[in-house]
């Protein structure tokens, strides 16, 4: 399924580089902050144009093939095989011509997460993983290494929702004299990527959804992390349910107790 995956992913990813720093209009949904554009609407048709002709080739009946977007996109979450995708992660990023922006695409077999992929257009890297196969950018192992919270780069994303701002600013204020840095790029699963090869070291969300964490989450997990909630649970997606919220926080197992103090 991999392969189904990145070559999905890479049709979208040239899509994207075809109207990256172009003027754009911006189509807004909740907020100033919260928005898509063309490019967001296109990349995602070509995900899934292209995977649901590559899996009629392999014999699937378009029956059992289901779908889950970020753009207005959901038909039939309970079909064999579900695709959750982010067309583009990271759009204001993408707009205002910051090369931190991704494709993302999880795929649950029977409801299960199964496989992921996420693409950096701008760099042509591929980080995917498989339930039980590991993690991997561009066919190398990723594993994500222990370190002391001191020397901890922190990722944290700001919510576009205003009822969110207090929880989160207070928790990356009290967090922040402990860690050795702290960055927010603003693209969930790029975050995630970043982490998995060691680059951050704790991925923070307070408001984020499935398309942004589905493929991010199996991948960080396959290379020896974890993705919690505030609370310290498991993630566990509501398939039913694609427009629920999740707060998530993703480390390497051992820095869990010590985060957790902070939210």
């Amino acid at each position: 399924m991999i392969n189904v995956l990145k070559s999905a992913a890479a049709e979208a990813g040239t899509i994207l580089l075809n109207y990256y720093k172009k003027n754009l209009t911006l189509n807004y949904k909740t907020s100033h902050k919260d928005f898509y554009t063309i490019a967001d609407i296109e990349s995602q048709k070509a995900i899934k144009e292209t995977i649901t002709n590559l899996l009629l080739k392999k014999g699937v009946d378009e029956s059992e093939i289901g779908f889950i977007g970020e753009e207005n996109l959901h038909v039939d979450s309970k079909r064999k095989h579900l695709f959750v995708i982010d067309p583009l992660d990271g759009t204001t990023n993408f707009a205002s011509g910051l090369d931190f922006f991704s494709i993302s695409i999880g795929y649950f077999y029977e409801g299960s997460l199964t496989a992921g992929l996420i693409h950096r257009p701008t760099t042509k890297d591929f980080y995917y993983a498989q339930k039980g196969q590991g993690a991997f950018k561009n066919n190398k192992p990723l594993k994500i290494v222990e370190k002391p919270l001191k020397e901890c780069l922190f990722d944290g994303v700001v919510s576009s929702r205003p009822d969110k701002y207090p929880e989160l600013f207070n928790s990356f204020k009290n967090i922040f004299p402990h860690v050795s840095g702290f960055r927010s790029i603003f693209s969930m699963a790029l975050s995630n990527c970043l982490l998995a090869e060691n680059v951050f070291n704790i991925v923070v969300n307070g408001h984020t959804f499935i398309w942004d964490i589905s493929a991010a989450k199996l991948i960080i997990e396959e290379s020896g992390g974890i993705m919690i909630d505030f609370k310290g649970l498991p993630i566990n997606f509501d398939l039913n349910n694609p427009k629920l919220a999740y707060n998530t926080i993703s480390c390497h197992p051992r820095l869990k107790s010590e985060i957790l103090k902070f939210f």
